[in-house]
């Protein structure tokens, strides 16, 4: 659904001259496939190990309890992402300028709150005026 919501916006992003990209901890093989169904237009870069998550502080583990549930639902963390300690990122969305500086920034520990796109194009358009 988020990345639906997010090639909805991603025409006026570019529009603006920015561009959008996703960072999942997902393998390749599995976003490609994705990419493809969704049709989408931007770009899904894998994170392996959580590096880049790690490197903004965004990296949580899994409690035994959300182990055992996710894998009741048969989700495999430790499959889709080569996580063996389903270790996950929280959700962040970020405005970077040009210099790299980042402008703007959402993070929730909760995974199931995220930001609506309109908001992030709004903070977008902030920065570029």
């Amino acid at each position: 659904m988020e990345l639906e919501a997010l090639q909805q916006i991603h025409p006026e992003v570019r529009a603006v001259g920015a561009e959008l990209v996703v960072i999942t901890p997902e393998l390749e093989r599995y976003t490609r496939a994705l990419h493809k169904k969704l049709n989408l237009t931007f770009d899904i870069l894998t994170d392996l190990h959580l590096k880049t998550a790690e490197q903004f502080r965004l990296v949580f583990t899994l409690p035994d309890y959300l182990r055992e549930l996710y894998k009741s639902f048969g989700s495999t963390l430790d499959r889709f992402n080569d996580e063996p300690e389903y270790r996950l990122p929280m959700p962040a969305r970020y405005v970077i300028d040009q210099e790299g500086i980042i402008r703007a920034a959402d993070v929730n520990a909760d995974y199931t709150i995220r930001p609506e796109p309109s908001e992030t194009l709004r903070q977008l358009r902030a920065v570029i005026s």
